[in-house]
């Protein structure tokens, strides 16, 4: 069976433009998501959840800047089709802290920031706790706004993942 095409970096890049659009228009000044269909559609990386935090934070521009396990940043780097933006966190570290200290450094210290659906809680609240200033609304009408694939990928057997 024929493989399909590989996405480009433009396109990713492309439909991570759109999703900036449509947050200014939805008043979000930063997205916060998770492995899933958005942020494989959003950045080409396909990752399993488990109790290591794995977040992508985009913000109004940009390219989107990762947070991730120190034990993954070399497969993690291979995955990744746009961005070099890493943050890695170890064992003994908060990854929220690092979702945080990225918001800061994108000059994201008040307003409203969205948070994808399928965020995990105990991830929304490690973030939310980081920086309580902010406000935490749905990702989803912007993302949708947007055109994002929010539609989770075939698995195996045709069971949806």
């Amino acid at each position: 069976m024929p493989q399909p095409a590989a996405i480009s970096p433009e396109t990713y890049r492309a439909r991570i433009a759109k999703v900036q659009e449509a947050m200014k228009e939805f008043g979000l000044r930063a997205i916060v998501l998770e492995s899933g269909p958005a942020m494989l559609y959003l950045t080409g990386v396909r990752w399993g959840r488990s109790e290591r935090t794995f977040a992508v934070v985009l913000t109004a521009t940009g390219d989107p800047a990762y947070v991730l396990p120190g034990f993954e940043e070399e497969r993690a780097r291979e995955l990744i089709k746009v961005g070099d933006e890493i943050h890695i966190w170890q064992e003994d570290e908060s990854p929220f802290a690092r979702v945080a200290e990225i918001l800061k450094e994108r000059g994201v210290a008040l307003g409203r920031v969205g948070m994808e659906d399928s965020v995990r809680f105990f991830v929304f609240d490690g973030v939310r706790k980081q920086a309580p200033r902010l406000q935490y609304v749905s990702a989803q009408p912007a993302l949708k706004s947007a055109g994002v694939d929010l539609t989770p990928p075939a698995g195996r057997g045709g069971r949806k993942q």
